[in-house]
C-alpha cells in the first residue's frame, strides 16, 4: 500500500481472508450467492493478483466483495461508507488496477465518480465497473456522462462477478493461473458460462482425467484476441455479442466426440478429444468467424476486427493431466519428465 495512505482512510484493507459480520442481513447475503467461501481454511499467503478498490454504501455488501475477492487472491480496498469524495481521494492515491462502485452513494454518485477519475490523467487508465440493480441502458443519466467500461446487475453469482473482473484486469498468464487454482478449491455455483453457454472451468477440471487418459488426445483452444479492449471501448452488449457468437461457432462445430469448455475467466474456450476429431473441429472454425469479425467490424469500426487465436496441444503434454497443466501446454509450455 503507498506510504501516503493511512489505515484510518480506508473502510476496509484485506488481502486474503476476511469474515461475514455477525448479524448480516439474510437477504444482503443472497445477493452474492456464494458467499459462503468464509468456512474455508485462508490460502497461503502470496502477491496479490490486483488491487480492487470498492465503492458501496451498503456496509454488508462491501463485507461480502471482501470475502469473495480476497478469497481469490486480490487485494481488496473498501471506500468508507460508499463515499464519492472519498472513493475519488482513495483512488488518486493508491492507484488501483480496478474500481468497483455502486449507483448511488454519499457525495455524488457513481457515474459521476466514473466521469472524474476519467478526467484526471492520474486515474483515467483505471477500468470501472458500474453495479446496479438497475440496467444501465435504461438509465438517462448516462446519455449526458458517456458510455461505461462495464456494467453489472445485482444479485449475481461470484463466478459471473470473475467474468467480469478479469475483461477489465490486465492479468498475465501466471496470474490467470493463480486465480484458477484458487477458484477449484471452491464450489461452483455458475456451471455455464453465462455467455457463451459453455461448461465452466470445474466443468473442464473434473472432465480432464477422462478425456485425456489415453494416447491420442488433442485440444485446442480459441480466444478473442483484443476483447478487454472492444469491452471498454465498444460496450458489453457489443463484446458479449461477438463472445457468443463465439460460443454458437464453437458449439456448432464441436460434435459428440470433442468437449468444448472455458479453462478459465478469459474468452478462452478449449476443445478436447480425439486427436482427429479435434483437428476437424479446429478447421471447421475458421469460415465462420470471418463471418463473426464482419459483425463484429459494423457494431464496432473504431476498433480492429477481433482476433481469432488457435493453439494446439497433444498427449505430448501427458496423460490424465490437470487444468493447470492442459493451460500451460496450451500455452506451449510442454512439461515433459
Amino acid at each position: 500500500m503507498p506510504a501516503s495512505v493511512r489505515l484510518a482512510d480506508l473502510d476496509l484493507v484485506v488481502s486474503y481472508v476476511t469474515s461475514i459480520r455477525p448479524g448480516t442481513r439474510p437477504y444482503r447475503r443472497a445477493l452474492f450467492q456464494n458467499a459462503r467461501f468464509a468456512a474455508l481454511p485462508a490460502p497461503a499467503p502470496s502477491r496479490p493478483l490486483a488491487r480492487v478498490l470498492v465503492s458501496d454504501d451498503d456496509p454488508d455488501i462491501r463485507q461480502i466483495y471482501a470475502l469473495l475477492l480476497t478469497s481469490h487472491g486480490f487485494e481488496y480496498l473498501g471506500a468508507p461508507a460508499g463515499d464519492g469524495p472519498a472513493t475519488l481521494d482513495l483512488a488518486t492515491r493508491v492507484r488501483p488496477h480496478l474500481v468497483i462502485t455502486d449507483v448511488h452513494k454519499p457525495g455524488f454518485d457513481g457515474h459521476r465518480l466514473r466521469d472524474m477519475l476519467r478526467a484526471n490523467p492520474a486515474t483515467a487508465h483505471i477500468p470501472v465497473l458500474t453495479v446496479s440493480t438497475m440496467d444501465p441502458m435504461s438509465d438517462p443519466r448516462l446519455a449526458a456522462t458517456g458510455p461505461l467500461d462495464d456494467h453489472f446487475l445485482k444479485p449475481f453469482t461470484f463466478e459471473a462477478l470473475l467474468y467480469r473482473v478479469v475483461a477489465l484486469l490486465p492479468l498475465g498468464a501466471a496470474a490467470h493461473d493463480q486465480l484458477v487454482a484458487r477458484a477449484q478449491r471452491f464450489s461452483c455455483y455458475e456451471h455455464f458460462h453465462p455467455v457463451t453457454g459453455l461448461p465452466c472451468l470445474h466443468t473442464l477440471a473434473n472432465a480432464l482425467p477422462a478425456l485425456t487418459a489415453q494416447p491420442g488426445w488433442a485440444a485446442t483452444s480459441v480466444s478473442i484476441g483484443g476483447f478487454a479492449a472492444l469491452v471498454r471501448r465498444c460496450g458489453r452488449p457489443v463484446a458479449e455479442g461477438v463472445l457468443a457468437r463465439l460460443g454458437a461457432l464453437v458449439r456448432a462445430v464441436a460434435g459428440p466426440e470433442v468437449f468444448a469448455a472455458h479453462p478459465g475467466f478469459d474468452p478462452q474456450v478449449a476443445l478436447v478429444g480425439p486427436r482427429e476429431a479435434v483437428a476437424v473441429a479446429s478447421a471447421a472454425l475458421a469460415a465462420p468467424f470471418e463471418g463473426l469479425q464482419q459483425w463484429a467490424v459494423r457494431c464496432s469500426p473504431p476498433l480492429s476486427p477481433p482476433r481469432l487465436r488457435l493453439f494446439h496441444v497433444d498427449d505430448r503434454a501427458g496423460l490424465e493431466i490437470g487444468l493447470l497443466d492442459l493451460r500451460a501446454a496450451l500455452r506451449g509450455e510442454l512439461r515433459t519428465g
